[in-house]
């Protein structure tokens, strides 16, 4: 695909979801396909001779557009995540991968909220223990780029955890936290499996 079709898909998206009343249904991994391409840019406009002003002033002008475009549709989203959340009416299935703990967190929210003011079950939360390994959420991701091995964070006299080293293209199943922090850094994209 080249890079002025993919902006041009970015913006068309944004322009889609800002003029719906819906939310709607979008890749896992399109705010870090919006960061990949943000990064590109980037590196674009560092090759730049400083002479060429008008494909700087381009570029510098795609870059704004794009971390607005990022914030907003995030924003946007965000809000229609939490009315879907209250009507009982969301689809799961169409959220990026950085919004799905976003969801988890906010239906936990509403739950304990209800219960506790709305039903009047007042509860004593007990600390929560951390979950096992075996119960531990996964996500399958691609790799981007060469990783060394990650080392997980454990208490105090366990045996450390580790994962990798991976490939670039290797397909895994991560802890979800580890996963995410990847793809926050665009070192992976999540894998949708089809439900089978």
């Amino acid at each position: 695909m080249s890079r002025d079709k993919q902006y041009n898909q970015i913006v068309l998206l944004w322009k889609s979801e800002r003029q719906s009343n819906k939310l709607l249904e979008v890749k896992s991994v399109i705010y870090s396909t919006i960061r990949q391409k943000i990064n590109m840019l980037v590196k674009d406009l560092e090759k730049l001779d400083k002479k060429e002003t008008v494909s700087f002033t381009i570029i510098n002008e795609r870059i704004e557009r794009l971390n607005k475009i990022l914030r907003d549709l995030s924003k946007v989203r965000k809000h229609k995540i939490i009315h879907e959340i209250l009507d009982d009416n969301l689809n799961k299935d169409g959220l990026a991968a950085e919004e799905i703990d976003l969801v988890s967190n906010l239906e936990r929210l509403f739950d304990e909220h209800n219960q506790r003011s709305i039903y009047g079950k007042v509860s004593i939360e007990l600390p929560r223990e951390e979950k096992k390994t075996e119960e531990i959420e996964l996500m399958i991701i691609r790799i981007l780029e060469d990783i060394p091995e990650i080392v997980a964070a454990t208490a105090k006299g366990e045996t450390k955890k580790t994962f990798g080293p991976f490939k670039k293209e290797d397909i895994v199943r991560l802890p979800i936290i580890y996963a995410k922090t990847l793809i926050m850094k665009n070192a992976a994209d999540r894998v949708d499996l089809p439900n089978l």
